[in-house]
């Protein structure tokens, strides 16, 4: 396979009024195109941290960051945005969904700022619906849809670009488990279709829906394994082992 993402001896501080706080410290690792990879760490770790580095939000301190074989360090921050908004997708636990706005115009957000012609939106946004199971709900304001909904439509929304990456942050973190399920399902249903997706919990549970697992404790990498007793959840949000 492909390396996406590879980072070498990557680190991160930050600086407020001369007081540096270390929360990166030298990781190495690299990302195959098409891998389902969770980041999994308690509050303070540095997921968070590394998740901004590698989604575009944020630079290194020290380290290299290669994606798709291009050297960030050497990018602008134009660059960096132009890769975040074309290449990058996000779904949080928020799900950050304009309020009063229909399904549609939330999956259509991304498409606003991308070079895609207007004439191609319908048929992306349409599809990328479809793809999450949410055809019949288009019209839907974003008010009259259940939690797990709204994050499918986030998850949609996320998709419409034709990403390279898709990071989900907690994506499960406001829903029931039921319902947490039905979303674990979608992200491995997207996994089968060779999109990469970079999963960040702190839940040991939610991280072993992916097929590999990163641990993070005060920033330094303690556990990188492929994971073998993969939990695989079905829609109606059943647990198989």
């Amino acid at each position: 396979m492909t390396k996406l993402i590879e980072i070498k001896d990557l680190c991160k501080d930050f600086d407020n009024d001369g007081v540096v706080t270390k929360v990166l410290h030298s990781i190495s690792f690299s990302i195959e195109k098409g891998e389902f990879l969770s980041i999994m760490g308690r509050s303070g770790s540095g997921k968070s941290t590394l998740m901004n580095i590698l989604g575009f939000l944020d630079r290194a301190t020290c380290g290299e960051y290669y994606f798709d074989g291009k050297n960030v360090k050497d990018l602008t921050d134009d660059e960096m945005a132009e890769i975040r908004n074309e290449q990058v997708g996000f779904v949080f636990q928020s799900f950050n969904l304009l309020p009063r706005t229909t399904v549609y115009e939330n999956v259509q957000l991304p498409l606003m700022y991308s070079k895609l012609p207007v004439s191609e939106h319908k048929k992306r946004i349409d599809d990328a619906i479809a793809l999450v199971g949410l055809t019949d709900r288009t019209n839907y304001l974003s008010n009259q849809l259940s939690g797990g909904e709204k994050q499918r439509v986030a998850i949609a929304r996320a998709l419409v670009n034709k990403p390279s990456l898709i990071f989900a942050d907690e994506p499960t973190g406001n829903l029931d488990s039921k319902t947490a399920g039905a979303i674990m399902s979608t992200l491995q249903e997207l996994d089968k279709q060779g999109i990469t997706i970079i999963l960040v919990t702190h839940e040991e549970d939610t991280a072993r829906h992916a097929k590999r697992m990163i641990e993070l404790k005060d920033g330094i990498v303690i556990v990188d394994k492929r994971i073998e007793d993969r939990i695989f959840t079905s829609n109606g949000g059943g647990v198989k082992k």
